[in-house]
């Protein structure tokens, strides 16, 4: 595909131009696949300072094990170390001949050359050092070794619940064939690192991920081996199957027992979310669970595709709202040295009553401008309107009575939106506008936060005050590494430098944060213009000593002024009622 920004023919599967960063919008969207971190060293003076390969004896034609220096995969990679673990197969620690760059958007590995831009996701490489990446070589030489990880590369067979390998291939660098299998040296943390028990909802949701992945496995008749926590990854409210390698394809002869072994492996998930979420390890009374999930993990349906259905159905129960009563305010200034608001601020809520249940829906966001007039208030304005488009859809889900999605990924998606028509803007008018982003999605009780640049948000208690965002400022960099304190801040002469903004780079990399809200309690956004001036003592204080939230938003804003409105005000207070 040619771009039609800047004419570079670019590889059929790109998304991004990789010289000019253009969205290619014809080309195909990708699949997303658990990518775990790469492993690197620092470039080497050249070639030259390669280690020398060293042949096998001539005679040699027993599985022996490749020596320090070999060259394989079509001389890609060359041995660093290796160890015999057993008759049938050899581990090899290897290195990648060529540097490359890793995305650190979307862990995409490109070869060192002219492309600037990530051509998954678009996001700037151009500053990305270039290294030699590491792999894990797995070696056999049996005929269908490895078939589980051919068959899903060959067939380009891809889910976001399975670690996959780099690649496969068969060569004969001494003697008769062997099978490799090349995967990335560092995966995701095992299950059995992590702590337990793990809350709930989250082992649901991993288990959703893991037996979608794994009805996807089984249609295409390949069996796992580890299905214990040890063979799987977590990250956040990701899971995906490791030791791949270990998995194998059903042959003809053995259909019959394909039932079998697939319930085998649906028991052995069940087994493992069982101790995620209780630590039960088989010893002593079951630690109590909610009656269904209990049922649903001591005896699981032997279909993946039964037990995934069943998984999501219980999560979703677990996720209804409760029933609260926000009540809401909001206020924005202009303040006193600035002629123009380039502040933006969303308030939509929808609440849906049923049997005496309120089931209320909000979403909340603080967008402060940069860039001054036909920039700034352009871009906090771009921002509010994408996201109050995706909101619109959320809320009709609840007014129907739909499950929700998954808040953190939804809410993901919702910003890259909204960044990227800033993005777009930015570029098509040449300016620096940008905008940074404080938002938070409510329902029921549960906050979902998210944030970038230095709008903040605040959890508010009656016995005080806790910051739940980070600045994305370059003096919150100097107080994290101790060269100055937070007092200093205040009034260091770069204390409006921020490092992350909306709409400066195709992609942008939000933080996003999860508060439940008790009654009496509320969650507080707002942009620089009022945390920058009243200290976090006075919002507390200025809160408690108000009647409703928005007496408290519009004193605030007075608080601001009066201090010195140096900037834009925005502040938007969300209070569960007691």
């Amino acid at each position: 595909m040619r771009c039609p920004q800047c004419g570079t023919e670019n590889r059929p599967d790109a998304r991004y131009c990789p010289q000019c960063g253009t969205p290619l919008t014809a080309a195909p969207p990708p699949v997303q696949v658990a990518v775990p971190p790469k492993p690197t060293t620092p470039l080497r003076p050249g070639p030259a300072a390669l280690p020398q390969t060293r042949p096998l004896s001539s005679a040699t034609t027993a599985f022996a094990l490749l020596p320090e220096g070999a060259l394989i995969g079509n001389e890609r990679y060359v041995v660093l170390e290796g160890r015999v673990l057993n008759e049938r197969w050899n581990l090899y620690h290897a290195e990648d001949i060529l540097p490359s760059r890793q995305c650190p958007q979307c862990g995409t590995v490109t070869e060192v050359s002219q492309e600037y831009y990530c051509a998954s996701c678009g996001a700037d490489i151009s500053a990305v050092p270039p290294a030699y990446l590491r792999y894990r070589v797995w070696e056999s030489a049996e005929d269908g070794a490895f078939s589980a990880c051919e068959c899903l590369l060959q067939q380009g067979i891809a889910h976001v619940g399975l670690c996959l390998p780099r690649e496969f291939f068969t060569e004969a660098p001494y003697g008769p064939p062997r099978r490799y299998l090349v995967e990335y040296e560092e995966e995701p943390v095992s299950a059995s690192s992590v702590s337990v028990p793990q809350e709930l909802s989250r082992v649901l949701q991993w288990g959703v991920i893991l037996a979608r992945a794994m009805e996807l496995l089984h249609r295409h008749g390949i069996v796992l081996v580890e299905t214990g926590s040890e063979g799987v990854g977590v990250k956040d409210t990701r899971a995906c199957w490791l030791r791949l390698e270990r998995a194998f394809r059903i042959p003809p002869e053995r259909q019959s027992q394909a039932p079998g072994l697939f319930a085998q492996n649906v028991a052995g998930l069940a087994q493992t979310l069982l101790y995620l979420a209780t630590g039960w390890s088989g010893q002593g009374p079951l630690p109590a669970l909610p009656p269904a999930i209990a049922t649903l993990l001591m005896r699981p349906a032997s279909s993946a595709t039964v037990f995934a259905t069943a998984l999501e159905q219980q999560l979703m129960e677990i996720r209804r709202p409760a029933s609260v009563t926000p009540i809401v305010g909001y206020r924005s200034d202009v303040g006193r040295e600035r002629s123009l608001n380039e502040d933006g601020l969303l308030v939509m809520q929808i609440t849906s009553v049923f049997r005496s249940q309120n089931t209320p829906v909000g979403f909340f966001a603080v967008a402060d401008g940069m860039g001054g007039h036909e920039a700034g208030d352009v871009a906090s304005r771009l921002v509010i309107q994408s996201l109050a488009q995706r909101i619109g859809e959320l809320l009709l889900l609840t007014a129907t009575g739909q499950p929700f999605p998954e808040f953190k990924e939804w809410f993901q998606k919702a910003v890259q939106e909204a960044n990227k028509a800033v993005y777009e803007r930015r570029r098509a008018t040449q300016t620096d506008m940008g905008t940074t982003l404080v938002a938070a999605l409510l329902v029921g009780d549960m906050v979902t936060v998210g944030n970038v640049g230095d709008s903040r948000a605040y959890h508010l208690r009656p016995n005080g005050l806790t910051q739940i965002t980070v600045d994305h400022s370059l003096v919150e960099r100097l107080i994290a590494a101790g060269q100055i304190t937070r007092e200093e801040a205040a009034h260091h002469p770069q204390k409006n430098v921020i490092y992350r903004t909306i709409g400066d780079k195709s992609r942008v990399e939000m933080d996003i944060f999860e508060q439940r809200l008790a009654p009496g309690e509320a969650i507080l956004l707002c942009s620089d213009g009022l945390s920058g001036m009243i200290s976090d003592e006075q919002i507390w204080q200025i809160w408690r000593t108000s009647t409703s939230p928005q007496e408290a938003c519009d004193r605030l804003v007075e608080a601001a002024n009066m201090a010195g409105g140096e900037d834009n005000i925005s502040v938007i207070i969300v209070q569960i009622a007691a």
